[in-house]
């Protein structure tokens, strides 16, 4: 599968890495634990993920640690970005969820369910977000729009409104502005 744009390809590439809550780059590493349970098409099998942890050094922080995860990971989801892009194409074409369950994931059609009612709440998102960016000009395919937008606002900037739009009570107040 030929996956043109991945928002989160260059997010552990950046030279920077701050606190997402108050943007300070002043941190220790914390620690890592292993992200596990993440689906994929081969045999279904399921794999994990190191991710590195952080101590924010700013002490009005609230945070006080944070992650940043690895290209292609999602918070929240037990799907890597490319395999979200597959599961939507495949059910663009024609594919039932049963018939990806059982002949391509090897899980239960209702975790198929559950990536693509996450996705439609995605792009309709990304859609809106997408006419904020370009003052209104009409939405395009669900990828174009999220490299659009990661060029515009940056990969980690794209990440964190998503969370703070998907879950409100976890991520509360609007993010400052960049403490050094």
């Amino acid at each position: 599968m030929n996956i043109r744009h991945c928002p989160m390809q260059d997010a552990n590439e950046q030279t920077e890495i701050f606190c997402p809550r108050c943007h300070c780059y002043r941190f220790n590493k914390h620690g890592c634990y292993m992200r596990k349970g993440f689906h994929s098409p081969e045999n279904g099998a399921v794999s994990e993920v190191r991710v590195q942890r952080y101590r924010c050094l700013n002490r009005d922080c609230p945070l006080c640690t944070f992650s940043v995860l690895p290209p292609m990971i999602l918070r929240y989801c037990r799907f890597f970005w490319p395999h979200l892009l597959s599961i939507k194409l495949a059910l663009d074409s024609g594919s039932t969820r049963y018939y990806l369950a059982c002949h391509e994931w090897h899980v239960s059609w209702a975790i198929i369910g559950r990536a693509a009612a996450l996705l439609n709440r995605m792009e309709s998102w990304v859609k809106g977000l997408h006419q904020e960016i370009t003052d209104g000009r009409p939405a395009r395919r669900f990828e174009l729009m999220v490299k659009i937008i990661t060029v515009k606002l940056g990969a980690l900037e794209l990440n964190w409104r998503w969370y703070r739009h998907r879950y409100p009570r976890r991520f509360p107040d609007k993010l400052g502005q960049h403490t050094i």
